[in-house]
């Protein structure tokens, strides 16, 4: 399922202020400012989700981007972004010192915790570019080795390159035909992929070891419960399934870390309705249907869950984050 973001209509005195809200939701804050005027301006952006994966296709004409500093302190996920250019103009990216001068085909990546700057159209002319941003705890590499790459220029040279490349696209035409479960399982075959092409870039020969590939099915699963946590139907053997494991692994995989599959799920679940219990937009809605929201069939088992996750009922602590809020109530 996909959603179509089109600038076309905005008001053009409204487009700077859009697009500071537009990319704040879809990637994280950023600056963008179009190279030229913002009369005339024309873009598109669909946005997809795959598995843990977040995809974006855009058709836009030139444009600059900056994630500063101060930006990253308003929201500093620790998330990494693949830049690939499909087609039209030359794009660059920027980063720690280095640019990547990318044409069609070629690809790069940044990471969202250290600042940026990316360029589309450097030709001036309009560009279709794509983005793929998830975890870097994905990429069943080493850990910090993928950083070492970033803003580097990845080519779309003949074998394995190209493969890469075609891989990508052809993911991203096809993402709104996928089911849930074969979104995760096609997003586990894309970081592959992709892990295979970087670790020839790093001439790492060790990153396809068994302990690298169970911390990536592990944080996979994760992600995907995360995009599912308002199903209550969300139970070890429906994620074993749409992972195509058995349950046992599942639970073994949670245990190796310490963790079991229900408190996991339970714990994510209370931090969302948390969030959602101190959020001023939501203070008409009942706590019930928040409980709800998140996956909790019955309220009476969220309140008991809740208190004994944060010594407060949630009531309690809706007036609590209320007050503290708003001192002068």
């Amino acid at each position: 399922m996909s959603a179509l973001i089109t600038v076309d209509d905005v008001p053009v005195a409204d487009r700077t202020e859009f697009f500071r809200q537009m990319t704040a939701s879809t990637w994280v804050p950023m600056e963008c400012r179009p190279i030229g005027r913002w009369d005339g301006y024309r873009g598109k952006f669909r946005t997809s989700g795959l598995g843990p994966m977040q995809v974006v296709v855009m058709d836009i004409m030139p444009i600059t981007v900056h994630r500063t500093p101060s930006m990253i302190s308003m929201a500093d996920p620790d998330l990494l972004k693949l830049f690939l250019v499909c087609g039209g103009g030359r794009c660059g990216v920027g980063q720690g010192g280095r640019q990547a001068l990318l044409s069609p085909a070629e690809f790069a990546f940044y990471d969202t915790r250290r600042p940026y700057e990316v360029v589309c159209g450097l030709d001036d002319r309009p560009t279709r570019v794509m983005t793929f941003m998830f975890p870097p705890s994905l990429l069943p590499l080493p850990p910090g080795r993928v950083r070492g790459l970033t803003a580097m220029r990845i080519p779309a040279t003949s074998g394995l390159g190209d493969l890469t490349s075609q891989f990508l696209l052809r993911l991203a035409r096809n993402v709104d035909h996928l089911s849930p479960a074969e979104a995760a399982r096609v997003s586990s075959a894309a970081l592959e992929v992709l892990a295979t092409r970087l670790a020839g870039e790093l001439d790492v020969r060790d990153w396809d070891t068994p302990q690298a590939r169970r911390h990536a099915l592990l944080t996979t699963i994760q992600g995907f419960i995360r995009q599912h946590l308002g199903d209550p139907g969300l139970t070890p053997a429906s994620i074993a399934a749409a992972h195509h494991i058995s349950v046992r692994t599942l639970h073994q995989l949670f245990h190796d870390e310490g963790l079991t599959v229900a408190g996991w799920i339970r714990r994510r679940r209370l931090e969302r309705c948390r969030g959602d219990l101190a959020d001023p937009a939501l203070a008409a809605r009942p706590v019930a249907a928040i409980a709800a929201r998140w996956g909790f069939s019955s309220a009476a088992d969220f309140s008991r869950a809740f208190r004994a996750e944060h010594g407060l009922p949630p009531s309690e602590y809706r007036r609590s984050a209320r007050n503290a809020k708003d001192p002068a109530r």
